[in-house]
């Protein structure tokens, strides 16, 4: 199943994405015209089981659905408590940084009011001269999780989304610390959609690309993460409580930007692609912003 938030930003509902078929285009089906109390896929929804009772309500009866052409559709999400993100998951990345391989996990955090949702621009403001995009997977915790065990870590993902960890690499630089070159409004695009555990079952075995205005930039398999999902998941959770809605973001390969001679930036008038196989494909376009 593919979960979706459509509408205008901070005003999106909760709804289905039914793909194309050889008879009708792609459609969507409004959840709260189902059920009025699910009012968004937010942490209530994920805590009360709330993706039992969907698939309950779509067993009883047919739903209504409605065009998708030209609806917007915002981050998949609503409201997360946090955004957790890998840095040097991958060895080529890691190898464009300093060529070592890291002992740890890297975490470092984004903040939610960064998100913004498939179709929506990546907006630069006057002096951001040296911003990329990094594809990711990431995923949505689905329960609470606290002490897990890399064997059951899976367990706890309600879903798998595109994540695009957008940088602002002078800022980086200049601060010595990533939450703030990392947080900035529309630095977190994220979509097109959720797609729900059962439907990806090798999460470490996907193909996984950015291009940028038709060029590819990275190109490379989730199975050349250096710490898999299950291990960060259990790792996270020996130390912090995940909880449901919260975000888990697993690090991009390399190929980024800012690490090619000469560097590749992104400047109004961009398209953005992030592309994952099995998952979807997330597209921004770059916007200057001033004001």
């Amino acid at each position: 199943m593919k979960l979706v938030r459509f509408g205008t930003p901070g005003g999106e509902r909760p709804g289905i994405w039914l793909e194309a078929t050889r008879k009708e285009p792609a459609r969507i089906v409004d959840v709260r015209a189902m059920a009025y109390d699910i009012e968004d896929y937010d942490a209530r929804f994920w805590r009360t089981c709330g993706l039992e009772r969907l698939r309950g309500l779509l067993r009883e009866k047919p739903p209504k659905t409605m065009p998708a052409a030209g609806v917007r559709l915002g981050p998949p999400v609503a409201r997360p408590r946090q955004i957790v993100c890998l840095g040097k998951n991958y060895r080529e990345h890691a190898r464009e940084f300093d060529a070592r391989m890291p002992e740890f996990p890297v975490y470092f955090s984004k903040a939610p009011g960064a998100l913004c949702g498939a179709g929506d621009p990546i907006r630069l403001r006057p002096g951001m001269d040296r911003v990329d995009a990094e594809v990711e997977l990431a995923v949505v915790i689905g329960r609470r999780a606290r002490d897990i065990q890399e064997g059951d870590a899976l367990s706890c993902v309600a879903g798998y989304t595109v994540f695009n960890d957008v940088t602002d690499r002078d800022l980086q630089k200049a601060r010595g610390q990533w939450f703030l070159a990392k947080s900035a409004d529309s630095f977190a695009p994220m979509g097109p959609w959720l797609v729900t555990r059962e439907e990806v079952r090798r999460p470490h075995a996907l193909g996984i690309r950015q291009r940028v205005n038709g060029e590819v930039l990275q190109d490379s398999k989730t199975s050349r993460m250096i710490f898999r999902l299950d291990m960060v998941l259990a790792d996270l959770s020996r130390v912090m409580t995940l909880e449901p809605g919260d975000v888990v973001s697993t690090g991009t390969p390399g190929g980024i930007g800012s690490a090619r001679r000469p560097p590749v930036v992104l400047h109004d008038g961009d398209v953005v692609e992030c592309e994952i196989d099995g998952i979807g494909l997330l597209r921004n376009p770059v916007a200057m912003t001033y004001g």
